[in-house]
């Protein structure tokens, strides 16, 4: 894919602009390709990772160092080891999704978010669920290759033979599959891809945002209660200051919550405490199984299925086959679900200035998670229901237990027909959010309600996540902050 305008360098960046958003993942080029739809001509994205391509990046973003990463930290090994959204290239996560299509839950939003936020996620117009999947589907008519090895088998009659309460349905997914020599990837929409012309059929012609790799920032400018602008460094040591009207942070929870903690201070309100950090809890089982079934599936529509318990047990249970590339095929059967409320993990700081507001240097991060009673005796409780379908197809289970994450290719060598069990430590589905909830010291458009001109989106502002995988609900508040900032 051609490199169109609005990619930049360094030596591009300006010195002031009217719209300035820290961070170009999913949440931070959707946002301003939004503000772009509504008229805005005066907006930057700075990221800190390089810009490596528009190529899907496998399952793990974790592939790029950032300049000058800032001193993260956790207190208890394994979770959150990668430290999710503090380093990758430009783009982000959004190079590396599914393309899960799956919204917040109705009860959930009723109960947590804002009753405005709520109702326009699950209205009609722009920002909701039912728009954003449309276009998202759309893009994959318009994009999507077709499986020239297409069958019609579908795996879901012989498990349904041994389950009938189990519903399953394929993933709504704004991807395609494509199995290469390391395994399965899924081409998935990315916001980047606008800058390729291959982005939503309203972006084209638009006149894209300029985005700049190879800064990450620092602190937010604050004057007199406001936001004005973004310090960030590079990775020779040097610093830029970047003037703005406005400030969008768009980097990720960790970050997001560093940037306006240290914003908040500079304004007079230091919080250096930072509750209610979650990600998803995923667990399940990897079964090698013999190669005539898994070729089947493989080849089948129904390669990835998806069964909704949201209601009862606030979680969701997939199944996917993994062959490209695995000696022996691989059958992963798991849970996603949020973990159990109240949230006790969280993010603390340690300003090296002390209390002193503002401050020069990035503040050093601590992320505290772990698994609570709550959440293990859920884990317990969802591995019965699975154990009652393993049993049902005949499938024994290893002894062993507690895989600290599930790899296809590790597990290819396991014993076939035989299911391993694995829990993956918090952190590793890269969803975490919930530290910066609206409604609290955002409202409901996420803005700050203590520093002005200065927004917060992504993951960070759900006030409770649920089961599903977050970037629909991304892309769609993407609109509701592009409408606030247009607002204000």
């Amino acid at each position: 894919m051609r490199i169109s305008e609005g990619l930049h360098s360094k030596e591009d960046l300006p010195n002031r602009c009217g719209v300035l958003v820290v961070g170009g993942g999913m949440s931070g080029l959707s946002t301003a390709l939004e503000l772009g739809e509504r008229g805005a001509r005066d907006v930057v994205v700075v990221d800190p990772g390089p810009f490596t391509g528009f190529e899907h990046r496998s399952r793990t973003p974790h592939t790029a160092p950032l300049p000058g990463p800032p001193p993260w930290w956790r207190s208890a090994s394994p979770h959150y080891a990668e430290l999710p959204g503090v380093t990758g290239p430009l783009g982000g996560r959004s190079r590396c999704w599914h393309g899960v299509l799956l919204p917040v839950g109705r009860r959930l939003l009723a109960e947590h978010w804002p009753h405005d936020t709520a109702d326009r996620l699950l209205g009609d117009g722009p920002g909701s669920y039912r728009a954003v999947t449309g276009e998202l589907l759309d893009w994959r008519h318009a994009f999507g290759e077709t499986r020239p090895d297409r069958t019609p088998d579908d795996p879901r009659a012989e498990l349904k033979a041994v389950w009938p309460d189990l519903s399953l349905r394929p993933v709504p997914q704004a991807g395609w599959s494509v199995d290469g020599p390391e395994g399965r990837l899924v081409w998935a929409y990315s916001p980047l891809m606008a800058w390729a012309r291959r982005g939503l059929a309203r972006h084209t012609g638009l006149a894209l945002p300029t985005v700049v790799p190879g800064l990450r920032a620092i602190r937010v400018l604050v004057q007199e209660g406001r936001a004005r602008g973004v310090l960030f460094a590079d990775s020779a040591g040097g610093s830029r200051e970047v003037r703005a009207d406005v400030v969008v942070l768009a980097a990720g929870t960790l970050e997001n919550t560093r940037l306006h903690a240290q914003a908040l201070a500079a304004a007079g309100d230091v919080v250096t405490r930072w509750p209610g950090l979650n990600d998803h809890v995923t667990h399940g089982y990897a079964i090698p199984l013999p190669r005539a079934l898994a070729d089947r599936w493989a080849r089948s529509d129904h390669r990835f299925l998806w069964s909704d318990h949201e209601d009862e047990l606030n979680a969701n249970l997939f199944m996917e086959v993994h062959a490209a590339g695995l000696a022996e095929p691989v059958l992963d059967l798991w849970w996603m679900a949020q973990q159990e409320g109240p949230f006790r993990d969280e993010i603390r700081f340690d300003p090296p200035d002390g209390a002193v507001p503002g401050g020069t240097a990035a503040w050093a991060g601590q992320v505290t998670a772990s698994f609570s009673p709550a959440d293990e005796e859920q884990i317990r409780r969802r591995d019965e229901i699975t154990g009652k379908l393993l049993e049902a197809l005949d499938v024994g289970v290893a002894e062993e237990r507690g895989f600290d994450d599930f790899d296809p290719a590790a597990r290819a060598a396991l014993a076939t027909g035989t299911a391993h069990h694995y829990v993956s430590w918090l952190g590793t589905a890269d969803h975490e959010a919930g530290t910066v909830p609206l409604g609290q010291r955002l409202d409901f458009g996420g803005r700050s309600r203590s520093v002005g001109g200065l927004f917060v989106t992504g993951p960070a502002v759900f006030p409770a996540a649920g089961a599903a995988n977050p970037s629909l609900t991304i892309l769609a508040l993407a609109a509701h902050t592009a409408d606030a900032v247009n607002g204000g």
